[in-house]
């Protein structure tokens, strides 16, 4: 679908929607779509539907040397970044998504100099989990923020041992209990080397 139609790009309708072009009530409608559906589920756009998502996590399938990062980093980064994108967006009309190249990379535009920035970072997912959506997405802060009070969550039952298998694993280090799993992504890997079950995704 990003490939091939440039859809569901939600950040980049977003900065549509702030740069006041395209198809606004659709966007906007999709927008608070999922802002609504993450609340109940979680971050289920993010983890399942979104192909800037999709290509780095199949990037971070890639066998290497990963890097954990604590997750107050990545979200003081984008909260920064996400000022930056208000205030060139309205105060100068300047879409600055477009120079990370989302554009560029998924309609294949070989000959942009910004191609080549979304292909760095998605060189750089086979490190560090998803660099693009925890450092840079817009819409991401939002449902970050939304899913923190999501009803339904990954979360460890009373047969958890804390063994601590699943934080461990955890490529954004939200599996622990007291984790507000803003950035999970529900990729299940939590559950995964759970040995006794214990992680569940529930109301």
């Amino acid at each position: 679908m990003g490939f091939l139609f440039f859809a569901p790009m939600f950040p980049y309708q977003l900065q549509m929607l702030v740069l006041g072009r395209g198809d606004g009530e659709m966007a906007v409608v999709g927008i608070l779509l999922f802002i609504v559906l993450t609340f109940i589920f979680g971050r289920i756009f993010c983890g399942y539907l979104c192909p800037i998502g999709a290509v780095q996590e199949l990037a971070y399938c890639v066998p290497s040397k990963k890097l954990k990062i604590a997750t107050k980093i990545p979200v003081a980064i984008r909260t920064i970044f996400f000022g930056a994108f208000l205030v060139f967006g309205f105060a100068f009309s300047v879409g600055i998504l477009n120079y990370l190249g989302l554009g560029d990379f998924f309609h294949l535009n070989f000959a942009s100099p910004f191609f080549y920035v979304f292909l760095a970072l998605l060189i750089t997912s086979a490190f560090i989990y998803r660099p693009f959506c925890r450092f840079f997405c817009p819409y991401g802060l939002l449902l970050s923020l939304v899913s923190i009070k999501s009803l339904f969550k990954l979360r460890q039952s009373d047969s958890c041992t804390d063994c601590k298998r699943c934080e461990r694993v955890c490529p954004t280090n939200e599996a622990g209990r007291a984790n507000l799993k803003m950035e999970c992504y529900m990729c299940y890997r939590c559950r995964e080397a759970c040995k006794v079950n214990a992680v569940e995704y529930s109301l």
